[in-house]
């Protein structure tokens, strides 16, 4: 029986955060696997990938701190590492290795799609988990509803959380696999069973009720006058509640530049908290009494919680908890008042799956590189 390669392409630590659970998965089922990181974030940093194996990537293709934080930055890294990636990946494991192995991709970077053409490129298959999810607005949220549809046209096995997912992918080629959940549900289990490691964190989840405030996106720090009446909104609600508000580096950039960050350490409603390692994050999640966010994992997971969450994005590709726990911002101010004033409408039971989707996706993966 020919053994095929099995390879991880994996840029960010949100997209380790989602694979995580297969990766996990596969070494259960003793088949290996390699993961060569973009550089896109720097993963041998990530808890997640300690977690996993020690903090060990086989090839790593350029380094997280040569890229600026903009958006033509992003723009030159790609350029940069996209044509020196082949010959790295070929002088590496060799072009006989490669051709014919599994490519697997996750979501929708600017990673995502560079992994999926590589692949092709080296004669590969490409397998895309998270497949399936679209906007239908190529430039809402941008890159990403193109990124998703590229990826999907280079993918041979396209892993889709649901039946919605499934039907957006009508017409690709290839074989489209119902995961019925997001991976995520996965790694969100795990957490649960970790130690807190982050002091601040388990000072927050053991004190008094506090909710969670995430806006990092560059399409909201970009609207000065929305950042200005979300944070007014947020001084105002910890009237009542604590604050713990996430500062992504973006973040913490636009609040200076705007003169708010200092007001905002002196108040003492409010906890300014780094970006936190991803286990410890979710314990915060769990533990707040309701999120704002404007991230798209954040979404899912609060999903799979059950817990109260509005969403600060015009669109959404994602469906999890509409309806149910989550709102949609949608561009109007009063929709987060209105959810503030009732978030508790909002609580659902968490969710428990029927059956895993990363040991759906490991054992189709084992399939794919045993056949």
């Amino acid at each position: 029986m020919q053994q095929r390669g099995l390879f991880f392409f994996i840029g960010t630590e949100a997209e380790l955060i989602k694979l995580f659970p297969v990766m996990q998965e596969l070494g259960d089922r003793k088949v290996p696997y390699r993961i060569i990181a973009s550089g896109q974030n720097d993963l041998k940093k990530s808890a997640v990938l300690r977690a996993l194996n020690g903090g060990k990537v086989d090839l790593e293709l350029s380094d997280e701190k040569s890229i600026r934080k903009t958006a033509a930055g992003l723009l030159g890294w790609y350029a940069a590492t996209w044509r020196k990636a082949r010959a790295q990946l070929v002088r590496t494991f060799g072009a006989e290795t490669l051709h014919g192995s599994v490519m697997v991709v996750h979501g929708d970077t600017v990673s995502t799609m560079m992994g999926a053409y590589l692949g092709r490129k080296l004669g590969m298959q490409v397998a895309h988990v998270e497949a399936g999810l679209r906007s239908h607005n190529w430039f809402n949220p941008f890159p990403e509803e193109i990124d998703r549809v590229l990826t999907s046209r280079k993918a041979t096995l396209h892993f889709a959380p649901g039946q919605e997912a499934v039907a957006n992918l009508h017409g690709v080629k290839g074989r489209v696999v119902d995961t019925v959940y997001n991976t995520i549900i996965d790694s969100l289990a795990y957490s649960r069973r970790m130690p807190c490691e982050n002091p601040a964190v388990q000072a927050q989840c053991d004190g008094p009720a506090y909710f969670v405030f995430v806006m990092h996106r560059q399409e909201n720090l970009a609207n000065k006058k929305l950042v200005e009446a979300m944070v007014q909104r947020i001084v105002d609600q910890t009237k009542t509640m604590r604050c713990v508000m996430i500062l992504h580096k973006p973040t913490e950039v636009t609040l200076t530049q705007m003169g708010l960050l200092e007001a905002l350490r002196a108040n003492p409603r409010i906890v300014l908290l780094p970006r936190v390692e991803y286990f410890d994050f979710m314990k915060l999640l769990q533990g707040a009494e309701f999120v704002i966010t404007d991230g798209g994992s954040n979404q899912e997971e609060l999903a799979y919680m059950g817990k109260p969450c509005l969403i600060m994005r015009d669109r959404t590709e994602r469906t999890d908890g509409l309806g149910e726990n989550a709102r949609l911002y949608g561009g109007d101010l009063q929709a987060v008042d209105d959810f503030v004033k009732a978030y508790a409408r909002y609580r659902r039971d968490p969710v428990t799956p029927a059956q895993s989707p990363a040991a759906r996706i490991a054992q189709e993966l084992q399939a794919c590189v045993e056949e």
